[in-house]
């Protein structure tokens, strides 16, 4: 499955840099495209001042607004700046729905992993979260839609919003968590859809074989891996609708 990794003008915990550097290296390894949506180059600029890297992305995408003085300092390297798009969508789509849509019409991608999208401590970004956390769900369908896929049929279609002790999931079938570390997992389920049920779920202290997600109720939240556990699974119920698998660690 290709996948591309994009990288939002949000929240990176520049304590851990050695995650992020991690992060990229596997995308590079696995020649995914590596997609900026604006702001977002600021980590590969972090990155490189601290760990003496020399990281680039591939593409750098969006109104530029807020990188311009972060770009220049990219001009030597390998990266396509994509800027028939300034001034072309009058703020239709976010910088985040440009890279989407970017990665999977132009990139072929069938799936994308996020970085920077949760909000910064110090500020009131709730909004910017939540428009973060639909763009898994606005991939697929930007990918349903290259395809002409009506809604009877299923694609195939990953994302995930990644985090240094954090990772979201957009589930549409089944999901295998791994342990990540010797504390505690615990693993919430969260939805937008009316009809999300569960066909059943494996090493989770309390078992969600039946269960109706409801988007109303917050009875799915904060289950945990049973102690011994080394993954845990969920699976979801034939013609059920997705849904958003959060799986925290606490660190050790």
């Amino acid at each position: 499955m290709k996948l591309a990794l994009i990288f939002l003008n949000g929240y990176y915990d520049l304590r851990y840099p050695e995650f992020y550097k991690a992060e990229i290296e596997w995308g590079l390894n696995h020649q995914y495209p590596l997609i900026c949506a604006d702001g977002g180059i600021r980590l590969f600029h972090e990155l490189n001042q601290s760990l003496g890297g020399r990281y680039s992305p591939n593409v750098l995408i969006g109104d530029l607004d807020s990188c311009a003085s972060f770009a220049e300092r990219f001009s030597g390297a390998t990266m396509e700046v994509v800027r028939e798009w300034v001034g072309k969508t009058d703020k239709d789509y976010t910088d985040g729905q440009l890279a989407a849509t970017h990665a999977v019409n132009k990139c072929g991608v069938n799936g994308i992993i996020i970085y920077g999208g949760l909000p910064r401590p110090d500020s009131y970004e709730t909004d910017h979260f939540l428009g973060n956390l639909k763009l898994m769900r606005f991939g697929r369908r930007v990918k349903r839609e290259c395809k002409g896929v009506d809604g009877e049929r299923e694609i195939l279609w990953k994302a995930e919003m990644r985090d240094v002790f954090q990772t979201i999931h957009f589930v549409v079938s089944e999901l295998n968590l791994p342990r990540r570390n010797d504390g505690l997992q615990r693993v919430s389920l969260l939805s937008e859809h009316a009809n999300v049920f569960v066909e059943n779920s494996e090493n989770l202290r309390w078992s969600l074989a039946g269960l109706h997600v409801d988007p109303d109720l917050g009875n799915s939240l904060r289950n945990e891996f049973l102690p011994s556990a080394e993954s845990a699974t969920v699976r979801l119920a034939p013609n059920s609708d997705p849904v958003y698998v959060i799986h925290n660690w606490q660190v050790t």
